[in-house]
C-alpha cells in the first residue's frame, strides 16, 4: 500500500489545479465565446466564384460582417456538387473560425447518391441557421423552337432516348429526374463543375436542357440566350411573373423548393452556434436582404441551430423519397 505525506498531497493537489487550469483555458466555453471573432472566420462555399451560390453567399455574409463588425473571408472549394468544400468544413477544428454555406442538395441529397462520402451531414456539422429558399427554372436555349413544357416535353419524346439534360449540383439533378419521371421520358443526364458551364453549354444547343438557379437563368434570359419554360416553386416568382409553375402545367410532383443554411464542424460550442445564428437571422430579414432575393428568385429563411436541424431531417428524409421515385443510382 502506497503511503503519502501532507506535503506530498498538496503537491499532488496543486499540480491537479494546474492541469485543470490548463485544460479549461484550452476548451471553448462561455468566456471564449464573449471574445469571439478575434481574427477573421474563413467561410467555405462549395460551388465557384461568380456562381449564384456564391452570389448570395456573399451578400449574406455582407450584412452579417455589417451586424457584428466580424470579418468574413470566403472560400470557394468547388467540385462533386458541393462535397469538397462540404469535406473542408467536417474536418476543421470546431473553434467557429471555420463556416460552411451549405445548400440543402449538398448536406441532405449527397449523402444519398454518392457512394462513399467522408463527411456525414449530421454526425460531422452543427447547424448555425438557415437563410434562403429558393426554387429552380426548367430552362432551355433562346433558339430552341420548344415555348412551352409541352412543347418540350413532345420535343424529347421524338428524340427516343437520345436527349440530354445538364446539371451542376445535386438539386438540379433531382429537378430534372422528377420533371422526366412525371412525363415519362427517357433522358441522358450530363454531369458538369458549376451550374455556370452547365447553362452554357444548353445556351449553345450541346445539351436540351437544365434546371438552373434563377439568379443565373434570369440574367442569361436577359441576355437573350436562354428561355425559361417553368419553376419548381409552389407559387410563381415575383422575379419571373409570366413564368409558369411545374404543377400549373400539369407537373405537380416535380416541384422543389432547395434551401441554404450555414454550418459548423461538429462539437462547436453552442455560445458561438448561438451567436453566428443571431447575426445570421438579423442579416437575412432586412427589407434590402428580403429585396435581394426576391428579385434573386428566393426567399428569405431564418432559422435557429434547433430548427434548422430539423429541417435538415426532413429534408434528408425528402432526399429518400426523391431518390427512390426517381432511382437514382448512387455516383
Amino acid at each position: 500500500m502506497m503511503k503519502s505525506s501532507n506535503r506530498d498531497c498538496g503537491i499532488i493537489a496543486a499540480g491537479i489545479a494546474v492541469v485543470a487550469c490548463v485544460l479549461s483555458s484550452a476548451l471553448p466555453g462561455p468566456a471564449f465565446a464573449q471574445s469571439y471573432p478575434d481574427r477573421p472566420i474563413k467561410v467555405t462555399v462549395g460551388f465557384p466564384a461568380g456562381s449564384g451560390a456564391d452570389i448570395l453567399c456573399r451578400y449574406v455574409l455582407e450584412g452579417m460582417a455589417r451586424i457584428s463588425s466580424a470579418t468574413f473571408v470566403v472560400e470557394n472549394k468547388p467540385g462533386a456538387a458541393g462535397n469538397i468544400g462540404s469535406d473542408a468544413v467536417a474536418k476543421a477544428k470546431p473553434d467557429g473560425y471555420a463556416l460552411l454555406m451549405g445548400a440543402s442538395s449538398t448536406q441532405a441529397g449527397n449523402p444519398q447518391v454518392y457512394k462513399d462520402l467522408p463527411w456525414h451531414p449530421v454526425r460531422n456539422f452543427e447547424p448555425v441557421a438557415s437563410f434562403a429558399r429558393l426554387a429552380y427554372t426548367l430552362t432551355v436555349a433562346s433558339n430552341n423552337p420548344a415555348k412551352t413544357v409541352a412543347d418540350l416535353t413532345q420535343q424529347l419524346k421524338a428524340k427516343a432516348g437520345k436527349a440530354t439534360f445538364g446539371f451542376g449540383n445535386t438539386s438540379s439533378l433531382a429537378a430534372a429526374s422528377l420533371y422526366t419521371h412525371e412525363a415519362g421520358l427517357t433522358v441522358t443526364s450530363v454531369a458538369y463543375k458549376s451550374t455556370p458551364q452547365a447553362l452554357s453549354d444548353v445556351a449553345e444547343g450541346q445539351t436540351d436542357f437544365m434546371f438552373s438557379e434563377p439568379v443565373l437563368a434570369i440574367g442569361q434570359e436577359k441576355a437573350g440566350k436562354v428561355r425559361n419554360l417553368a419553376v419548381t416553386s409552389q407559387q410563381r416568382m415575383i422575379s419571373l411573373p409570366n413564368v409558369p409553375t411545374m404543377a400549373e402545367v400539369g407537373l405537380g410532383n416535380a416541384t422543389m423548393s432547395p434551401w441554404w443554411a450555414i454550418y459548423a464542424p461538429a462539437k462547436t460550442p453552442p455560445e458561438i452556434l448561438a451567436k453566428l445564428a443571431d447575426w445570421a437571422n438579423k442579416a437575412t430579414t432586412t427589407p434590402e436582404t428580403a429585396e435581394f432575393m426576391l428579385k434573386q428568385g428566393m426567399e428569405p429563411f431564418p432559422g435557429t441551430p434547433e430548427s434548422t436541424a430539423k429541417h435538415l431531417a426532413a429534408t434528408i428524409d425528402e432526399w429518400g423519397r426523391i431518390v427512390k421515385i426517381v432511382k437514382i443510382e448512387p455516383q
